[in-house]
Protein backbone atom coordinates (compact mmCIF):
# COMPACT_ATOMS: atom_id res chain seq x y z
CA UNK A 1 0.00 0.00 0.00
CA UNK A 2 1.40 3.41 -0.99
CA UNK A 3 1.79 6.23 1.54
CA UNK A 4 -1.22 8.22 0.23
CA UNK A 5 -3.33 5.04 0.28
CA UNK A 6 -2.21 4.37 3.83
CA UNK A 7 -3.12 7.92 4.82
CA UNK A 8 -6.50 7.46 3.14
CA UNK A 9 -7.10 4.15 4.91
CA UNK A 10 -6.28 5.75 8.25
CA UNK A 11 -8.39 8.79 7.48
CA UNK A 12 -5.47 11.17 7.85
CA UNK A 13 -6.90 13.76 5.49
CA UNK A 14 -10.19 14.41 7.24
CA UNK A 15 -10.63 17.15 9.78
CA UNK A 16 -10.58 14.96 12.90
CA UNK A 17 -7.32 13.41 11.72
CA UNK A 18 -5.83 16.85 11.03
CA UNK A 19 -6.68 17.75 14.62
CA UNK A 20 -4.93 14.56 15.72
CA UNK A 21 -1.80 15.59 13.82
CA UNK A 22 -1.99 18.96 15.55
CA UNK A 23 -1.98 17.14 18.88
CA UNK A 24 1.04 15.14 17.76
CA UNK A 25 2.70 18.43 16.85
CA UNK A 26 2.01 19.79 20.34
CA UNK A 27 3.41 16.60 21.86
CA UNK A 28 6.56 16.83 19.72
CA UNK A 29 7.04 20.46 20.72
CA UNK A 30 6.65 19.56 24.40
CA UNK A 31 9.18 16.74 24.03
CA UNK A 32 11.58 19.17 22.36
CA UNK A 33 11.08 21.58 25.26
CA UNK A 34 11.65 18.76 27.76
CA UNK A 35 14.90 17.86 26.00
CA UNK A 36 15.95 21.49 26.30
CA UNK A 37 15.19 21.57 30.02
CA UNK A 38 17.21 18.38 30.58
CA UNK A 39 20.07 19.74 28.50
CA UNK A 40 19.98 22.98 30.52
CA UNK A 41 20.52 20.99 33.69
CA UNK A 42 23.26 18.80 32.20
CA UNK A 43 25.47 21.52 30.69
CA UNK A 44 27.99 22.93 33.15
CA UNK A 45 26.71 26.19 34.73
CA UNK A 46 29.60 28.31 33.49
CA UNK A 47 30.03 31.02 30.88
CA UNK A 48 31.81 29.43 27.93
CA UNK A 49 32.14 32.52 25.73
CA UNK A 50 33.37 36.09 26.43
CA UNK A 51 30.05 37.68 25.45
CA UNK A 52 28.25 35.47 27.97
CA UNK A 53 30.51 36.74 30.74
CA UNK A 54 29.76 40.36 29.89
CA UNK A 55 25.99 39.86 29.82
CA UNK A 56 26.20 38.05 33.16
CA UNK A 57 28.13 40.94 34.70
CA UNK A 58 25.63 43.46 33.38
CA UNK A 59 22.64 41.50 34.66
CA UNK A 60 24.28 40.96 38.07
CA UNK A 61 24.97 44.68 38.50
CA UNK A 62 21.43 45.54 37.45
CA UNK A 63 20.15 43.46 40.37
CA UNK A 64 22.91 43.71 42.96
CA UNK A 65 25.07 46.61 41.82
CA UNK A 66 24.76 50.26 40.86
CA UNK A 67 22.70 49.58 37.74
CA UNK A 68 23.72 49.01 34.12
CA UNK A 69 27.41 48.65 34.84
CA UNK A 70 30.17 46.34 33.69
CA UNK A 71 32.65 46.89 36.52
CA UNK A 72 30.15 47.33 39.35
CA UNK A 73 31.18 50.97 39.81
CA UNK A 74 30.59 53.00 36.67
CA UNK A 75 27.46 53.02 34.54
CA UNK A 76 27.91 52.03 30.92
CA UNK A 77 26.28 51.76 27.51
CA UNK A 78 28.79 49.24 26.19
CA UNK A 79 26.19 46.62 25.26
CA UNK A 80 22.58 46.73 24.00
CA UNK A 81 20.41 46.56 27.15
CA UNK A 82 17.61 44.19 26.12
CA UNK A 83 19.27 40.86 26.81
CA UNK A 84 20.96 42.00 30.03
CA UNK A 85 17.59 43.15 31.39
CA UNK A 86 16.09 39.80 30.38
CA UNK A 87 18.72 37.95 32.42
CA UNK A 88 18.38 40.44 35.26
CA UNK A 89 14.64 39.77 35.45
CA UNK A 90 15.28 36.05 35.90
CA UNK A 91 18.09 36.75 38.36
CA UNK A 92 15.82 39.01 40.43
CA UNK A 93 13.43 36.07 40.83
CA UNK A 94 16.26 33.94 42.21
CA UNK A 95 17.18 32.22 38.97
CA UNK A 96 20.65 31.18 37.85
CA UNK A 97 22.28 29.42 34.92
CA UNK A 98 19.73 26.64 34.66
CA UNK A 99 16.87 29.16 34.84
CA UNK A 100 18.48 31.32 32.14
CA UNK A 101 18.71 28.36 29.79
CA UNK A 102 15.28 26.97 30.58
CA UNK A 103 13.80 30.42 29.92
CA UNK A 104 15.50 30.47 26.54
CA UNK A 105 14.11 27.06 25.62
CA UNK A 106 10.65 28.31 26.63
CA UNK A 107 11.20 31.26 24.31
CA UNK A 108 12.24 28.94 21.51
CA UNK A 109 9.14 26.80 21.99
CA UNK A 110 7.03 29.97 21.82
CA UNK A 111 8.91 31.02 18.68
CA UNK A 112 8.13 27.70 17.00
CA UNK A 113 4.45 28.01 17.91
CA UNK A 114 4.25 31.58 16.57
CA UNK A 115 6.13 30.57 13.43
CA UNK A 116 3.50 27.96 12.73
CA UNK A 117 0.85 30.68 12.91
CA UNK A 118 2.52 32.94 10.34
CA UNK A 119 3.90 30.40 7.85
CA UNK A 120 0.63 30.40 5.90
CA UNK A 121 -2.33 32.71 5.48
CA UNK A 122 -4.63 29.82 6.30
CA UNK A 123 -4.19 27.16 8.96
CA UNK A 124 -1.45 24.90 7.55
CA UNK A 125 -1.97 21.16 7.43
CA UNK A 126 0.04 19.58 10.30
CA UNK A 127 1.74 22.96 10.62
CA UNK A 128 3.06 22.64 14.17
CA UNK A 129 4.24 19.08 13.56
CA UNK A 130 6.14 20.03 10.40
CA UNK A 131 7.58 23.26 11.84
CA UNK A 132 8.80 21.55 15.00
CA UNK A 133 10.30 18.70 12.99
CA UNK A 134 12.19 21.18 10.81
CA UNK A 135 13.58 22.96 13.87
CA UNK A 136 14.68 19.60 15.28
CA UNK A 137 16.48 18.94 11.99
CA UNK A 138 18.38 22.21 12.53
CA UNK A 139 20.09 21.49 15.87
CA UNK A 140 22.15 24.70 15.98
CA UNK A 141 18.98 26.42 17.24
CA UNK A 142 18.82 23.94 20.12
CA UNK A 143 22.45 24.43 21.17
CA UNK A 144 22.23 28.20 20.83
CA UNK A 145 19.30 28.25 23.25
CA UNK A 146 21.64 26.84 25.91
CA UNK A 147 24.13 29.66 25.28
CA UNK A 148 23.68 33.06 26.91
CA UNK A 149 23.58 35.02 23.67
CA UNK A 150 20.72 37.34 22.67
CA UNK A 151 19.88 35.46 19.45
CA UNK A 152 17.21 33.23 21.03
CA UNK A 153 15.50 36.23 22.63
CA UNK A 154 15.93 38.17 19.39
CA UNK A 155 14.37 35.35 17.35
CA UNK A 156 11.33 35.31 19.63
CA UNK A 157 10.82 39.07 19.39
CA UNK A 158 11.42 38.96 15.62
CA UNK A 159 8.83 36.26 14.94
CA UNK A 160 6.39 37.89 17.37
CA UNK A 161 6.81 41.23 15.59
CA UNK A 162 6.21 39.52 12.22
CA UNK A 163 3.14 37.78 13.64
CA UNK A 164 1.66 41.12 14.72
CA UNK A 165 2.66 42.80 11.45
CA UNK A 166 1.13 40.10 9.25
CA UNK A 167 -2.26 40.05 10.97
CA UNK A 168 -4.79 41.26 8.41
CA UNK A 169 -6.56 43.56 8.89
CA UNK A 170 -4.25 45.10 11.47
CA UNK A 171 -5.78 47.41 14.05
CA UNK A 172 -4.20 50.51 15.53
CA UNK A 173 -3.46 48.63 18.75
CA UNK A 174 -1.85 45.69 16.92
CA UNK A 175 0.42 47.95 14.90
CA UNK A 176 1.38 49.89 18.02
CA UNK A 177 2.19 46.59 19.72
CA UNK A 178 4.26 45.51 16.71
CA UNK A 179 6.19 48.78 16.96
CA UNK A 180 6.77 48.17 20.67
CA UNK A 181 8.13 44.67 20.01
CA UNK A 182 10.37 45.93 17.21
CA UNK A 183 11.70 48.59 19.58
CA UNK A 184 12.52 46.02 22.26
CA UNK A 185 14.09 43.82 19.56
CA UNK A 186 16.38 46.64 18.44
CA UNK A 187 17.43 47.24 22.05
CA UNK A 188 18.35 43.54 22.21
CA UNK A 189 20.00 43.15 18.78
CA UNK A 190 20.63 46.61 17.24
CA UNK A 191 21.14 45.35 13.66
CA UNK A 192 17.41 44.68 13.57
CA UNK A 193 17.04 48.43 13.08
CA UNK A 194 17.92 47.77 9.44
CA UNK A 195 15.68 44.70 9.43
CA UNK A 196 12.76 46.87 10.54
CA UNK A 197 13.27 49.00 7.44
CA UNK A 198 13.44 45.87 5.26
CA UNK A 199 10.33 44.29 6.82
CA UNK A 200 8.21 47.42 6.55
CA UNK A 201 9.48 48.21 3.06
CA UNK A 202 8.77 44.73 1.68
CA UNK A 203 5.43 44.51 3.49
CA UNK A 204 4.38 47.87 2.02
CA UNK A 205 5.47 46.96 -1.52
CA UNK A 206 3.56 43.67 -1.31
CA UNK A 207 0.56 45.53 0.14
CA UNK A 208 0.62 43.43 3.26
CA UNK A 209 0.85 46.64 5.25
CA UNK A 210 -0.54 50.09 4.60
CA UNK A 211 1.89 52.99 4.63
CA UNK A 212 0.20 54.63 7.62
CA UNK A 213 0.50 51.41 9.61
CA UNK A 214 4.19 51.14 8.70
CA UNK A 215 4.69 54.71 9.89
CA UNK A 216 2.94 53.93 13.18
CA UNK A 217 5.13 50.86 13.75
CA UNK A 218 8.23 52.95 13.02
CA UNK A 219 7.10 55.74 15.35
CA UNK A 220 6.43 53.44 18.31
CA UNK A 221 9.70 51.53 17.75
CA UNK A 222 11.55 54.87 17.70
CA UNK A 223 9.90 55.85 20.99
CA UNK A 224 11.07 52.64 22.68
CA UNK A 225 14.64 53.01 21.41
CA UNK A 226 14.45 56.69 22.27
CA UNK A 227 13.86 55.96 25.96
CA UNK A 228 17.26 54.27 26.22
CA UNK A 229 18.83 57.03 24.12
CA UNK A 230 17.48 59.59 26.59
CA UNK A 231 18.90 57.53 29.46
CA UNK A 232 22.33 57.60 27.82
CA UNK A 233 22.07 61.33 27.20
CA UNK A 234 21.15 61.99 30.84
CA UNK A 235 23.96 59.91 32.33
CA UNK A 236 26.71 60.43 29.78
CA UNK A 237 25.74 63.72 28.08
CA UNK A 238 26.22 62.06 24.72
CA UNK A 239 24.04 60.84 21.87
CA UNK A 240 24.24 57.05 22.08
CA UNK A 241 21.17 55.49 20.43
CA UNK A 242 21.59 51.91 21.72
CA UNK A 243 25.15 50.95 22.66
CA UNK A 244 28.69 52.26 22.51
CA UNK A 245 30.10 49.21 20.70
CA UNK A 246 28.76 49.91 17.20
CA UNK A 247 32.00 51.62 16.16
CA UNK A 248 34.07 48.59 17.11
CA UNK A 249 31.65 46.26 15.31
CA UNK A 250 31.91 48.40 12.20
CA UNK A 251 35.71 48.40 12.37
CA UNK A 252 35.95 44.64 12.92
CA UNK A 253 34.08 44.14 9.67
CA UNK A 254 35.79 46.95 7.74
CA UNK A 255 39.57 47.23 7.99
CA UNK A 256 42.63 46.45 5.93
CA UNK A 257 42.93 42.89 7.27
CA UNK A 258 39.22 42.09 7.49
CA UNK A 259 37.83 39.12 5.62
CA UNK A 260 34.27 37.84 5.28
CA UNK A 261 34.76 34.75 7.46
CA UNK A 262 36.40 35.78 10.73
CA UNK A 263 34.32 38.78 11.89
CA UNK A 264 35.38 39.63 15.46
CA UNK A 265 38.05 36.90 15.33
CA UNK A 266 39.98 39.02 12.81
CA UNK A 267 43.11 40.67 14.21
CA UNK A 268 42.86 43.76 12.02
CA UNK A 269 41.16 45.84 14.72
CA UNK A 270 43.69 45.02 17.44
CA UNK A 271 46.15 47.85 16.65
CA UNK A 272 43.27 50.31 17.01
CA UNK A 273 42.44 48.79 20.40
CA UNK A 274 46.05 49.27 21.46
CA UNK A 275 45.85 52.90 20.36
CA UNK A 276 42.66 53.41 22.36
CA UNK A 277 44.36 52.02 25.46
CA UNK A 278 47.46 54.16 24.85
CA UNK A 279 45.39 57.34 24.50
CA UNK A 280 43.26 56.46 27.54
CA UNK A 281 39.97 56.97 25.69
CA UNK A 282 36.69 56.24 27.45
CA UNK A 283 34.10 53.92 25.87
CA UNK A 284 32.38 56.75 23.97
CA UNK A 285 35.58 58.30 22.68
CA UNK A 286 36.75 54.83 21.69
CA UNK A 287 33.45 54.20 19.88
CA UNK A 288 33.89 57.38 17.84
CA UNK A 289 37.55 56.52 17.19
CA UNK A 290 36.70 53.05 15.89
CA UNK A 291 33.88 54.33 13.70
CA UNK A 292 36.07 57.04 12.19
CA UNK A 293 38.83 54.52 11.50
CA UNK A 294 36.40 52.18 9.71
CA UNK A 295 34.87 54.95 7.60
CA UNK A 296 38.32 56.32 6.77
CA UNK A 297 39.42 52.91 5.47
CA UNK A 298 36.21 52.53 3.43
CA UNK A 299 36.65 55.98 1.84
CA UNK A 300 40.32 55.34 1.10
CA UNK A 301 39.68 51.86 -0.39
CA UNK A 302 36.20 51.97 -1.97
CA UNK A 303 36.79 49.05 -4.35
CA UNK A 304 38.26 46.79 -1.67
CA UNK A 305 35.48 47.80 0.72
CA UNK A 306 32.80 47.03 -1.87
CA UNK A 307 34.29 43.61 -2.69
CA UNK A 308 34.54 42.83 1.02
CA UNK A 309 30.91 43.90 1.46
CA UNK A 310 29.75 41.53 -1.28
CA UNK A 311 31.82 38.71 0.25
CA UNK A 312 30.30 39.37 3.66
CA UNK A 313 26.85 39.32 2.10
CA UNK A 314 27.55 35.90 0.57
CA UNK A 315 29.03 34.75 3.88
CA UNK A 316 25.59 35.30 5.44
CA UNK A 317 24.61 32.01 3.76
CA UNK A 318 27.82 30.18 4.70
CA UNK A 319 27.74 26.79 6.41
CA UNK A 320 30.96 27.28 8.42
CA UNK A 321 32.75 30.14 10.18
CA UNK A 322 36.30 30.74 11.36
CA UNK A 323 36.52 31.02 15.14
CA UNK A 324 39.09 32.60 17.43
CA UNK A 325 41.40 30.33 19.41
CA UNK A 326 39.62 31.49 22.57
CA UNK A 327 36.34 29.79 21.65
CA UNK A 328 37.49 27.24 19.05
CA UNK A 329 37.43 24.43 21.62
CA UNK A 330 33.71 25.04 22.21
CA UNK A 331 32.91 24.57 18.51
CA UNK A 332 34.05 21.03 17.74
CA UNK A 333 34.55 19.71 14.22
CA UNK A 334 31.63 17.33 14.68
CA UNK A 335 29.33 20.15 15.72
CA UNK A 336 30.43 22.22 12.71
CA UNK A 337 29.71 19.30 10.37
CA UNK A 338 26.21 18.85 11.80
CA UNK A 339 25.61 22.59 11.60
CA UNK A 340 26.73 22.71 7.97
CA UNK A 341 24.77 19.61 6.89
CA UNK A 342 21.54 20.76 8.55
CA UNK A 343 21.69 24.22 6.96
CA UNK A 344 22.40 22.69 3.56
CA UNK A 345 19.35 20.50 4.12
CA UNK A 346 17.20 23.60 4.71
CA UNK A 347 18.64 25.30 1.62
CA UNK A 348 17.91 22.17 -0.42
CA UNK A 349 14.28 22.31 0.69
CA UNK A 350 14.14 25.99 -0.26
CA UNK A 351 15.58 25.06 -3.66
CA UNK A 352 12.92 22.37 -4.04
CA UNK A 353 10.25 24.98 -3.27
CA UNK A 354 11.65 27.32 -5.92
CA UNK A 355 11.77 24.53 -8.49
CA UNK A 356 8.02 24.11 -8.02
CA UNK A 357 7.16 27.74 -8.75
CA UNK A 358 5.49 26.87 -12.08
CA UNK A 359 3.33 24.21 -10.47
CA UNK A 360 2.69 26.13 -7.23
CA UNK A 361 3.44 29.86 -7.63
CA UNK A 362 4.87 31.69 -4.64
CA UNK A 363 2.14 33.39 -2.67
CA UNK A 364 2.38 36.82 -1.10
CA UNK A 365 3.63 35.56 2.25
CA UNK A 366 6.28 33.29 0.72
CA UNK A 367 7.63 36.19 -1.34
CA UNK A 368 7.72 38.24 1.86
CA UNK A 369 9.74 35.61 3.73
CA UNK A 370 12.24 35.15 0.91
CA UNK A 371 12.67 38.87 0.28
CA UNK A 372 13.27 39.69 3.95
CA UNK A 373 15.69 36.77 4.30
CA UNK A 374 17.78 37.73 1.26
CA UNK A 375 17.77 41.47 1.94
CA UNK A 376 18.80 40.85 5.54
CA UNK A 377 22.06 39.45 4.19
CA UNK A 378 22.82 42.86 2.69
CA UNK A 379 22.00 44.77 5.87
CA UNK A 380 23.95 42.35 8.08
CA UNK A 381 27.03 42.75 5.87
CA UNK A 382 27.32 46.42 6.82
CA UNK A 383 29.12 45.16 9.93
CA UNK A 384 29.96 41.45 9.61
CA UNK A 385 28.08 38.20 9.09
CA UNK A 386 28.15 35.12 11.30
CA UNK A 387 26.07 31.94 11.50
CA UNK A 388 25.06 32.83 15.06
CA UNK A 389 23.86 36.26 13.98
CA UNK A 390 21.88 34.72 11.10
CA UNK A 391 19.89 32.27 13.23
CA UNK A 392 16.87 34.51 13.95
CA UNK A 393 16.46 35.00 10.20
CA UNK A 394 16.66 31.26 9.51
CA UNK A 395 13.18 30.94 10.98
CA UNK A 396 11.96 32.71 7.82
CA UNK A 397 13.03 29.87 5.54
CA UNK A 398 11.72 27.32 8.04
CA UNK A 399 8.32 29.04 7.77
CA UNK A 400 8.55 28.96 3.98
CA UNK A 401 9.41 25.26 3.93
CA UNK A 402 6.80 24.35 6.55
CA UNK A 403 3.97 25.97 4.62
CA UNK A 404 4.99 24.31 1.36
CA UNK A 405 5.38 20.86 2.88
CA UNK A 406 1.90 21.04 4.37
CA UNK A 407 0.46 22.29 1.10
CA UNK A 408 2.21 19.64 -0.98
CA UNK A 409 0.81 16.86 1.22
CA UNK A 410 -2.68 18.27 0.62
CA UNK A 411 -2.10 18.62 -3.13
CA UNK A 412 -0.60 15.14 -3.30
CA UNK A 413 -3.54 13.63 -1.47
CA UNK A 414 -6.09 15.51 -3.58
CA UNK A 415 -4.44 14.30 -6.79
CA UNK A 416 -4.49 10.65 -5.65
CA UNK A 417 -7.89 10.82 -3.99
CA UNK A 418 -10.08 13.50 -5.65
CA UNK A 419 -13.03 12.64 -3.42
CA UNK A 420 -11.21 13.24 -0.15
CA UNK A 421 -12.14 16.42 1.73
CA UNK A 422 -9.40 18.02 3.75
Amino acid sequence: MSLPDLFQAKGLFNKPAAASLDKIGILLLLLYLLAGIIYSAVVAPVARFPDEQEYLKLSYNLVHGPGYSMDGVHLTACRPPGYAFFLAGIRALGGGFISFRVAQFLLQAATIFLLCQICSQKKPFAGLLITTALVICYPVLFFTSATLYPQTLGAFFFVLALYLTLINPGSLALNAMAGFIFGVLILSVPTFLFTLVVVLGVASILRILRLRNALLITFVAALIVGTWTVRNAIYFHRFVPVASNSGLNLLEGNNAQANPYEAAANIGARPYGDMVAKLGLDEFQADAFYRKAALTWIKAHPVDAFILYIEKTLNFFNVINVYSSQIHAEVSVGRQVVMAASYLFLLALVGWRLLEIKRVPLNQREIFFLAVYILSAFTSAIFFTRIRLRLPYDYLIIALISAHLGRRIEIWAAARHPGVKN
